[in-house]
């Protein structure tokens, strides 16, 4: 069954075993995404990780409250979980980067005193 221009992965004659495994799947592929372990995943949606994995391997039936907190960890709309992998979903995570992140503790320490330093030269001025 297709609705509007969303490829829905639920399609007419699909097994209950499929339909789990196909949103199972989904699952694994949407947390991958998001860098996660399933225990990682787990913990964010307040989920046992033994039943991430078995929902991922679509051992199990899920439940619409557990979806929810499934999509809420990953950070996406309930819906997502039922799109076909043809459609990506964009996850855009903009990280800044200290200039400092890169130095060596010693080279900050040195930083840090050189700092210590102007500042008492440039109070007394």
């Amino acid at each position: 069954m297709l609705v509007g221009k969303t490829n829905i992965i639920l399609q007419v004659g699909n097994s209950m075993e499929n339909i789990r495994k196909d949103v199972g799947k989904r699952i694994k592929e949407l947390r991958k995404l998001c860098g996660l372990t399933q225990e990682e995943l787990g913990e964010k949606a307040n989920l046992n990780y033994k039943f991430i994995g078995e929902l991922e391997r679509g051992k199990v039936n899920v439940s619409l409250d557990s979806l929810f907190r499934i999509a809420k960890a990953l950070e996406i709309h309930v819906s997502d979980l039922f799109r076909n992998g043809k459609e990506p979903i964009l996850k855009v995570t903009v990280k800044e980067k200290s200039p400092f992140s890169k130095l060596s503790p010693q080279d900050l320490k040195f930083i840090k005193g050189t700092l210590r330093l102007l500042n008492r030269i440039f109070s007394k001025a």
